[in-house]
Formats: structure tokens, sequence, C-alpha cells
């Protein structure tokens, strides 16, 4: 795998919009927007010694009589961050 490239902080910035895409897309795959009554992302970069370290809190508030398991939830996010990678190494990596 190539090196990532020194990010600046719009690197960085257009880096957290568009992973907050990727995860919106793949969580909307897994839950209808009528389940869905509330979702907040919170995605934390950090980005030292030439390493990325993305964290990323998934808030999702479900209708009641939503049948959405914490674990479907789960393998959503984890599509999104499979496919944020193939992100990074498209885009920032030299």
């Amino acid at each position: 795998m190539s090196k990532l490239k020194i990010l600046t902080p719009d690197d960085l910035s257009k880096i957290s919009d568009d992973f907050g895409e990727i995860l919106e897309r793949e969580i909307s795959k897994t839950i209808s927007t009528k389940e869905l009554e509330d979702l907040d992302l919170d995605i934390t970069l950090s980005y030292e010694n030439e390493q990325l370290d993305v964290d990323v809190d998934v808030g999702v508030l479900f209708d009641e009589l939503s049948e959405i398991t914490q674990d479907q939830i789960m393998k959503a996010i984890d599509e999104a961050y499979l496919k944020f990678d193939s992100y990074i190494d498209e885009n920032f990596r030299v």
C-alpha cells in the first residue's frame, strides 16, 4: 500500500465531510427513512506523524415500530469504513 500524502486542514475537513456522506448512504441502505427518526454522526479525525485515525460515534433514534437491530447498524458502519478505505486510497495516497 502506498503512503498517505501529507494532509492539510482542508483535506481533513473534506475527509470528514465525505466520510459522513459515506456513512449516511450505508446506514440509509439498512434503515428505511420511515423507521429513522434521527441520525447523529460524530466523526473525529486524528492526524499525527502522517497517520490518520478516524473514529465515529453513530446515534440512531428509531421509530418505535422499527425492527432494526444494533447488529444491522454495525454492519452498515463496517461497510462504510471499507468504502472509506477505498476513498482514501483513491484520493489521498501517493
